[in-house]
């Protein structure tokens, strides 16, 4: 891939490529019970983890030009979330996962649906050749209300006995 997106901005946020000094506060994001509050595997246990994540995003920015970004304001270097589109195998083929999570302490400000909806446009205009979809389970209103907000469409025809699927592209 030709054109790379490691730092992007929205009306409100920056979107940089993760470092190796972002595991801290990736951990203290994932590791917070709030925001694991609908994931199965439950909050992070460890700070490898978060560098096993860190990794892992840095090797797809790496050979793709894209994978999910660190959140920050733009004067501020606080690390408020964590998001964007990766590619991953689903279904039998590869899409582009839709993935958003926030500290708590900014919950409220529509962050969240800004992130998304970023990520979306971008994937459509410039990775039209992968469909874009986000899995969520039908408690977590939070997040249904930002993939509604996104530009994906609901698939009841994708739905899985865990998860509501959204997707743009399939």
């Amino acid at each position: 891939m030709e054109q790379k997106f490691d730092r992007a901005t929205t009306d409100r946020l920056l979107l940089r490529r993760p470092r190796q000094e972002d595991a801290p506060s990736v951990f203290q994001i994932e590791s917070d019970p709030r925001t694991n509050q609908f994931r199965p595997a439950g909050p992070m246990k460890n700070i490898g983890e978060a560098t096993e994540n860190i990794n892992a995003w840095q090797a797809e920015w790496d050979t793709y030009g894209f994978s999910y970004w660190i959140v920050t304001l733009p004067n501020n270097p606080t690390v408020i979330g964590i998001g964007g589109i990766r590619c991953i195998r689903w279904k039998e083929r590869y899409i582009l996962n839709l993935y958003y999570r926030f500290s708590p302490t900014v919950w409220g400000n529509e962050y969240a649906s800004e992130l998304a909806k970023f990520a979306v446009d971008l994937g459509s205009n410039h990775l039209s050749n992968f469909p874009i979809v986000a899995r969520i389970r039908s408690s977590n209103v939070p997040s249904l209300k930002v993939v509604e907000k996104s530009g994906l469409k609901r698939r009841h025809d994708l739905d899985t006995s865990e998860h509501l699927v959204y997707a743009l592209g399939w």
